[in-house]
């Protein structure tokens, strides 16, 4: 049996966002500065591969810093005391052609709970440094509420200022390594190709 292939994220060429609804009627849009992942992928069985993702809760960003802090803050993240989300996956299943479901456990604000990838590929190619390359669509809607983000207010006008659903929209562009190993490395090891700073 071939090894599988180790293929990280090249988050240079990436992003991670994320939406949820502000006020009722309206939206708040974001993404992670710091993060980074890797898949160890089994051409002759996909419900082998293997995937894991890490973000760094503090590098969130909503385009406003007063926002942002509350975000990081005690009443939300936490990101003193919870640095850092994990996704890791338990299953692999393909749909269609170019379509997969993923099903994996998502540790957040000291709580894990499942967690459901809808992934499409989007196109496989060799760069111009040789390297092999590809490039996913991924999107998953998580509860806040299952895992533990409760801060929420009421408005005077009827409803919630901040909703429970958040969505995860994601481009993900990944560049085939060499196999060290068959096994996921340790998260605070991987320095992910091309990763951000946070912030």
């Amino acid at each position: 049996m071939p090894d599988k292939e180790r293929w990280e994220i090249d988050v240079s060429h990436s992003r991670l966002g994320f939406s949820l609804r502000h006020i009722v009627v309206s939206e708040i849009h974001g993404w992670f500065g710091s993060w980074g992942g890797e898949m160890l992928f089994d051409p002759e069985y996909i419900p082998r591969t293997q995937i894991q993702v890490w973000i760094d809760v503090a590098s969130i960003d909503t385009g406003s810093p007063e926002r942002d802090a509350h975000l990081r803050s005690a009443e939300f993240l936490d990101a003193a005391r919870f640095p850092r989300a994990q996704f890791t996956s338990t299953d692999v299943a393909l749909r269609r052609d170019g379509e997969a479901g993923v099903t994996g456990r998502l540790q957040l604000h000291g709580t894990a709970r499942p967690v459901d990838l809808d992934v499409a590929a989007q196109r496989t190619w060799v760069d111009d440094q040789g390297l092999m390359r590809a490039a996913y669509d991924v999107h998953a809607r998580v509860d806040r509420q299952a895992f533990g983000l409760h801060w929420n207010q009421d408005l005077d006008v009827g409803g919630i200022v901040v909703g429970d659903k958040v969505e995860i929209d994601a481009h993900i562009e990944l560049v085939r390594t060499a196999a060290a190993d068959l096994s996921l490395r340790d998260p605070t090891a991987i320095d992910s190709v091309g990763a951000a700073d946070a912030g």
